[in-house]
């Protein structure tokens, strides 16, 4: 049984609304996030060109945190494990010191009003180390404020911020019901003018899009409705240009008693989502850009990563490898041994790389294969008994980072099938991601993977390498070890006829004594 180290709370004051996350972190290094909690407090709502912080938005948002704080004391969080940030609406409040002391009276909870450049260097924490993507423009869209940064090689270049969000932008320029013509010219020429003051925000032509926020996450959903999306989660969610422009143009041209019955929009964001479209749409048409990436995770998730880098030493509060950080850490939270996993992955490649010319699959279909095998034994946290199935939906259900959510799916139809020919759950409920092809792709990634864990039945790694000839009758595998493997052997031929069904030839294993000193 793991041992936990700590539980850490992350505290997120915006404009619109306050949030919290909570993540324990175990002493072997992983973590998992437990609760969130989230009150539409809408902060800055008021503030007007004086930029005063209004009293009643002042209570609710007191309020609110009073409440978290009162769940953070169930949670057992220590106070020094409580991370308190606020950003645009304090930021630029004329009496943000006062708000701050009574906040401090009321909560006992101390806040820091980051600057934008430090709210768009956490929220670059959020995503590089959760999605598996080098270069990129992003773009943040809070309640007040809008931040901008450019990305190239995981490395923050520029950033920019905006004294404009979705709640300002609606009250101020466009109005939160019926949304005229003038006002929307009006709108997109401040904020495209507001692009020119910073040049470098060209270098971002043709790019991939990484949005942030409320508004981002509310496109995502409008969006995933219509293309009925299998899963819940948002986080690396894909749009293109025309799915987000037919977006737009479907919120501007309705009421708000219309746009309330957009499936997809809630109701505390209706009367803000119009201004929080539009940041996006102008910088999508300002740089040609045809993609936009949903992250889930921003400001929150990048505070966590800087506090956990400094306590396991990360550098540069960045994790070297998105996909396999996120792997290990659910290796280690669900209790793996890794040691195997790692083995079975090294067969699986071997196998996958051995038959190359009957499926001719390419490096996507390899990573898929990898990141499988890795993961194939996850379900046996749940119940040995079935585990392939509860394993199917702890992969379905889990955040792994750096895969898209094809990728995603395809991981857990593998892993649900590492044992099973074919699994209880029908593959047409998901043809927003897969079709037949897909499918018939999945059976045969899965005999390798089935192959490949009966080659390490004993879970010792007793075959040490591999090698093998191709004919036109069949694959010749022989394995190497100075064990005995004939329990490995016989358990792998059990799916010669499957083996010859899936890849037209049979299946030959046969151990070898002498390594060969040219097989790694």
């Amino acid at each position: 049984m793991i041992q936990l180290k700590k539980n850490v709370a992350i505290i997120d004051l915006g404009s619109n609304s306050v949030r919290t996350m909570i993540i324990k972190i175990f002493h072997n290094g992983s973590y998992v996030m437990v609760d969130q909690f989230r009150f539409m407090v809408r902060l800055s709502q008021g503030m007007g060109d004086d930029h005063i912080l209004q009293l009643e938005p002042m209570k609710q948002t007191i309020k609110a945190i009073r409440t978290f704080r009162w769940l953070l004391e169930r949670f057992n969080v220590q106070k020094d494990d409580i991370h308190c940030v606020a950003t645009a609406a304090v930021r630029r409040a004329k009496n943000q010191s006062y708000f701050l002391k009574l906040l401090k009276q009321q909560t006992g909870l101390d806040f820091d009003a980051i600057t934008g450049m430090e709210e768009a260097y956490y929220t670059y924490l959020g995503v590089v180390n959760t999605i598996d993507i080098r270069d990129f423009i992003m773009i943040d869209i809070g309640g007040a404020s809008t931040e901008i940064a450019l990305v190239r090689d995981r490395k923050l270049k520029e950033t920019a911020g905006f004294d404009f969000g979705a709640v300002t932008l609606s009250e101020t320029f466009l109005g939160t019901d019926h949304i005229s013509s003038k006002n929307i010219e009006k709108t997109r020429s401040m904020i495209i003018n507001a692009f020119h003051q910073y040049p470098w925000i060209n270098e971002g032509q043709n790019m991939p899009l990484v949005g942030v926020g409320g508004s981002i996450r509310t496109i995502a959903k409008i969006n995933k409705n219509l293309v009925d999306f299998p899963f819940e989660r948002m986080h690396n969610y894909r749009l293109n240009k025309e799915e987000i422009n037919s977006i737009y143009q479907e919120i501007l041209s309705v009421d708000l008693k219309k746009r309330k019955q957009i499936n997809g929009i809630g109701k505390t964001r209706a009367d803000i989502i119009a201004g929080g479209t539009f940041p996006v749409q102008c910088l999508l048409e300002y740089l040609q850009i045809n993609q936009l990436i949903v992250s889930g995770n921003g400001l929150r998730e990048g505070l966590f990563y800087y506090y956990y880098a400094h306590e396991f030493g990360i550098k540069d509060y960045m994790v070297e490898d998105v996909l396999v950080h996120s792997i290990e850490n659910l290796l280690k939270l669900y209790d793996m041994n890794i040691s195997h996993c790692y083995h079975v992955r090294y067969l699986v490649l071997q196998l996958f790389d051995f038959t190359h010319s009957l499926h001719q699959w390419g490096e996507w279909e390899r990573k898929i294969l990898s990141v499988a095998s890795m993961l194939h034994d996850i379900g046996t946290y749940v119940d040995y008994y079935n585990h392939q199935q509860h394993g199917f939906y702890l992969i379905m259900n889990s955040r792994i980072n750096g895969l898209t959510n094809k990728e995603l799916l395809y991981c857990a139809f593998l892993v649900g099938m590492h044992r099973v020919y074919s699994l209880k759950e029908n593959w047409k409920k998901y043809k927003s991601l897969l079709d037949r092809i897909d499918y018939k792709k999945i059976k045969k990634m899965s005999l390798l993977l089935r192959i490949a864990e009966h080659l390490d039945r004993s879970e010792y790694g007793k075959v040490r390498a591999m090698e093998s000839e191709l004919d036109d009758k069949a694959v010749h595998i022989n394995i190497f070890s100075n064990s005995n493997l004939e329990l490995e052997i016989s358990s792998s031929l059990i799916f010669r006829e499957e083996f010859q069904k899936l890849m037209k030839r049979n299946l030959i294993i046969s151990q070898k004594y002498r390594i060969p000193t040219d097989i790694n």
